[in-house]
């Protein structure tokens, strides 16, 4: 069952209830009772493959590529080799 984020118009918190997708709005604030709850829009998760987290190298440091080359020294696979040079020109 998916999490959903409500903040109350009244008390002004903001809760997180999980229900199903179907399942009706929660019909009052657990924190303060309140029946005026609204649905906030929060962020989303989304689950990459370790192939497509590969393929998107942007979140590897420039500098980590350049501490990776140094410390396996000349014993780098040849994928390897391009995936470090493709970092290194970015």
């Amino acid at each position: 069952m998916p999490f959903y984020d409500y903040a109350c118009q009244q008390c002004r918190h903001k809760v997180t209830i999980r229900h199903g997708m179907a399942d009706t709005s929660p019909q009052c604030c657990p924190i303060c009772g309140s029946t005026k709850l609204t649905r906030v829009i929060s962020q989303v998760s989304i689950a990459k493959s370790g192939t497509d987290r590969i393929k998107d190298l942007s979140w590897i440091d420039k500098d980590l590529s350049h501490r990776l080359r140094k410390k396996a020294g000349g014993k780098l696979s040849p994928g390897f080799r391009e995936t470090l040079d493709r970092l290194e020109s970015d």
